[in-house]
């Protein structure tokens, strides 16, 4: 065990270099650095009275026996301050529970139900309370004032305190239960509802890594051998005595491979988990660099001009199939004004593009972006075209030209599918909707389909399922860096199975918050 305080220490430094680059950094922090606390209680008690042998095919055997070693002889400590220790231990791990349920109530998808202070806090409150009343039920003065009681009043009434001081802690080894485990159930449920902004693999992290912690930890203080009881409390006066001589193998053996799972999930994480939330003090220097990178990458540029020149292309088609008519009039004069607009915006382009790596923080109306993305390609008679908006405004700090572009792209993508679709009922939806942190976008249509096992090679420059002549393969790759460069993230998911053929696109941004801190909608 000496030995997994050591790797859970290691946890929390990493930990501690993450808290500037990830939300998700602080309430781990907490949590681990209250699993090291109580741990420490453990051993500085057992250090002088219990025999401590860990099992011989325990790795580094040698060496955990002498980190035991070590800390007993260096620090000595009596009962009452071990006791607050292990105390302390459990009120921070409450507060990282309490921080983690703040994180997922931002990533919970806002209604048009304005939410109350209590609903906001919750959370905070009851933390609050909880460490509060456990500080003062699990103290050494509550237990000795027990203790004395018990020995003063009648026999007769002994029974009576030893039920009342039992259902109180009960009481709280329930309460304290279900606090741990409640941001699972919130976050669960609301995964199942679709009513998240995050996806699957933060879902599967963050459940995964809180749902181990929270049974070992448990287990360990309220469960197991370690466990406070009134009956300590009757017989020594203190919550937790040392009752064993010998600490058993399955805890010596179990608990390392927890720290060192903990250690392992935090260093593998940190690219695919805590790098996705990046906070925003940051962003003007990511922004400016990364945009830096894609103005100099032409192809980028020149194969949005090739949407546009695609929906020309359609609408010439459709004039002439309706030449001398009315409906052919129209489509001509869209034709000439889309092109007149188009040389506009090309000469601008050009000359303000060495001006966009220039990126200040200006927010962006993300529905009203999509609309003008909409507007700038042309979609087919033949093609439904469902908008499912949120009901009040969502403001990202984002690049409104590159971002327009990669828009555009995405949708041309799903224009070039349906293009290709035998369906009777070509249908593209696009969805925003948002949390407290987060902006959610997604374009979906039931085209020819994608491939689950080829959306990693469609991420690939010049890959395309489509025809060479009329598209070059690297409208994907560039719509992902334009949303990863704002520190976005981007996921495509798909199916070719006969008869459910369909191309899914789904965005994270975060989200722009006025000058006040607050949200821009009026419901937050």
């Amino acid at each position: 065990m000496a030995i997994s305080v050591l790797l859970l220490i290691i946890s929390a430094i990493v930990l501690i270099f993450l808290v500037p680059h990830s939300r998700y950094g602080l309430p781990m922090f907490f949590i681990i650095f209250g699993v090291v606390l109580a741990t420490l209680s453990v051993l500085f008690q057992y250090y002088s009275s219990s025999s401590y042998v860990p099992p011989l095919y325990l790795p580094f055997r040698n060496f955990d026996i002498y980190l035991y070693r070590t800390i007993g002889r260096n620090i000595k400590l009596p009962m009452g301050i071990i006791q607050t220790l292990r105390n302390l231990g459990v009120v921070i791990y409450l507060l990282g529970i309490s921080a983690l349920i703040d994180i997922i109530r931002t990533n919970i998808k806002q209604g048009k139900r304005k939410k109350s202070f209590f609903e906001t806090n919750v959370s905070r409150v009851i933390c609050l309370c909880l460490s509060f009343l456990y500080l003062f039920f699990y103290s050494n003065k509550t237990a000795y004032k027990a203790y004395l009681l018990y020995y003063k009043i009648a026999p007769s009434s002994r029974k009576h305190l030893v039920f009342a001081l039992s259902a109180l802690h009960v009481t709280f080894c329930v309460a304290i239960a279900l606090f741990m485990f409640y941001p699972l159930v919130l976050f669960l449920i609301n995964v199942i509802k679709k009513n998240v902004t995050c996806f699957i693999n933060t879902v599967i992290i963050l459940v995964s890594s809180v749902t181990v912690t929270n049974v070992c930890f448990y287990y360990f203080l309220f469960l197991g051998i370690f466990k406070n009881t009134t009956k300590d409390v009757f017989k020594n006066g203190f919550w937790f005595f040392n009752n064993i001589n010998k600490i058993p193998n399955l805890y010596l053996s179990i608990y390392p491979l927890f720290a060192l799972a903990m250690l392992v999930f935090i260093v593998l994480s940190i690219n695919g988990f805590f790098d996705l939330d990046l906070v925003s003090y940051s962003q003007n220097r990511i922004l400016k660099k990364q945009i830096d990178d894609l103005n100099y990458n032409l192809k980028d540029f020149f194969h949005s001009e090739k949407n546009l020149m695609f929906s020309v292309n359609i609408l010439a088609n459709e004039a002439l199939s309706d030449y001398g008519s009315k409906e052919g009039e129209e489509k001509l004069k869209r034709i000439i004004d889309i092109s007149n607009r188009q040389m506009t915006t090309l000469s601008e382009s050009l000359n303000s593009i060495k001006l966009l790596s220039n990126i200040k923080k200006n927010a962006v109306d993300i529905k009203k972006l999509t609309d003008e993305a909409i507007s700038s390609v042309s979609i087919p008679e033949d093609v439904v075209l469902i908008k499912s908006y949120c009901p009040f405004d969502v403001l990202c700090t984002l690049d409104p030209y590159h971002t327009k572009h990669a828009l555009s792209n995405l949708i041309m993508n799903s224009l070039d599918s349906l293009a290709m679709s035998e369906s009777n009922e070509k249908k593209i939806e696009i969805t925003i909707d948002a949390s407290k942190e987060w902006v959610y976008w997604s374009l979906y249509d039931n085209g020819t389909g994608l491939d689950k096992r080829s959306v990693k090679k469609f991420m690939m420059p010049f890959v395309s399922t489509k025809s060479k002549n009329t598209n070059w393969g690297i409208g994907l790759p560039y719509a992902f860096r334009v949303i990863s460069t704002q520190l976005g993230q981007m996921k495509i998911t798909g199916s070719k199975t006969p008869g459910k053929k369909y191309a899914l696109v789904e965005i994270l941004l975060p989200r722009r918050r006025n000058d006040n801190g607050k949200d821009q909608n009026p419901d937050s």
